[in-house]
């Protein structure tokens, strides 16, 4: 039962924060040089296959082709 006090007072700010800028830790500032050129591919073909129209910002696109490993067509089948 005391598992159960511990989690629902853990504070999740206070668990992720980032103590060099104080900011939460962003996983898509360290990703290499190989994997910025694949998100921005595949933000330019996701956003040419939804359409100009959606409001879907870039960020939504990036974290979903991260999620999916870069693959675009799984990608468009989550944002639509």
């Amino acid at each position: 039962m005391s598992r159960h006090r511990a989690i629902r007072n853990l504070d999740l700010e206070e668990e992720f924060y980032d103590e060099d800028d104080g900011a939460i830790y962003d996983e898509m500032q360290d990703i290499s040089e190989d994997d910025q050129l694949k998100l921005n591919k595949g933000v330019k073909a996701v956003k040419s296959a939804l359409g100009p129209n959606t409001g879907i910002d870039d960020k939504e696109i990036k974290e979903s082709l991260w999620y999916y490993y870069f693959d675009e067509a799984a990608t468009i089948g989550y944002l639509r």
